[in-house]
């Protein structure tokens, strides 16, 4: 009796340290991961680097250097995002002669998008829509046809900021389709690529349909409705709880980062009012 006593005292002790060492393991990495995580925000962005803020500054032609404030971005394909973005900058200003400060504007939205369409990669509707995208593709034709539409069936969202149709300059210069937006790279900058577009819609629209309420200021509160294809209710001043959640969840994800601009001795002249 003694010696089973024995036995099972020692293999509770032998289950106890197990767990303990378990516990110990895991509570001595998530410590270096956040003490990693403090070092890189203590540490970047480099000194020369300020602080970004939408018609605050005057340089029209910076560099910029995006931050992620949360751990949750902290992953390969949201820094392929996020990096893609602002490496390619002179590249999308160039290629569709816009404002610069207008694209860090339009840089800091994609990442609330980002946040808002696929929670950064992760969410499990997104992973199921790009796992499966043919039986995506079947289900949508079936509830096209069970609505009695007419027409062709419209073309799925695809990547994680659901895109429909890749813009046609970034399709022909970077060679990207939309099968390939699972890419962080290509997702970037078809996502850039349609802001800027989207912004450019926005502004005729504020012209053509006398929308006074849209001006740079108002731009993060209205583009979003041109991005879901929802200019109707943007005319007709009817937004929906769908577009009031959206884009409230999407200023949300804007936050958890920090767009910061290097500084040039010349910038080119502002081209937004």
């Amino acid at each position: 009796m003694n010696f089973w006593l024995h036995e099972v005292s020692m293999a509770i002790i032998k289950k106890t340290l197990l767990k303990s060492m378990t516990l110990l393991i895991l509570a001595l990495g998530f410590f270096a991961s956040s003490l990693s995580f403090a070092q890189q925000s203590e540490s970047f962005p480099p000194t020369d680097y300020k602080e970004w803020h939408w018609l605050a500054s005057q340089c029209h032609n910076c560099p910029i250097m995006i931050i992620a404030n949360r751990e949750l971005l902290h992953t390969v394909e949201v820094q392929e995002f996020i990096n893609t973005i602002a490496d390619k900058k002179s590249e999308l200003v160039h290629l569709y002669k816009i404002d610069g400060q207008e694209y860090n504007l339009l840089a800091h939205m994609a990442i609330g998008i980002l946040g808002r369409e696929s929670t950064f990669f992760t969410g499990r509707r997104y992973k199921l829509k790009e796992t499966f995208p043919g039986l995506v593709r079947i289900l949508k034709t079936a509830r096209w046809l069970m609505k009695g539409a007419e027409g062709e069936v419209p073309d799925s969202s695809r990547g994680p900021t659901q895109i429909k149709v890749v813009p046609k300059k970034i399709a022909e210069t970077y060679d990207i389709t939309t099968d390939e937006l699972g890419n962080p790279e290509y997702a970037a900058l078809a996502t850039m690529g349609f802001l800027i577009e989207s912004l450019q819609e926005l502004k005729r629209r504020a012209v053509v349909n006398k929308l006074d309420e849209i001006t740079p200021t108002t731009y993060v509160d209205y583009l979003p409705y041109i991005y879901m294809g929802s200019a109707r209710r943007l005319i007709n001043r009817n937004p929906s709880p769908v577009q009031l959640n959206y884009i409230r969840e999407m200023k949300s994800w804007m936050d958890l980062v920090v767009i910061f601009e290097l500084p040039q001795e010349q910038s080119l002249p502002a081209l937004h009012p």
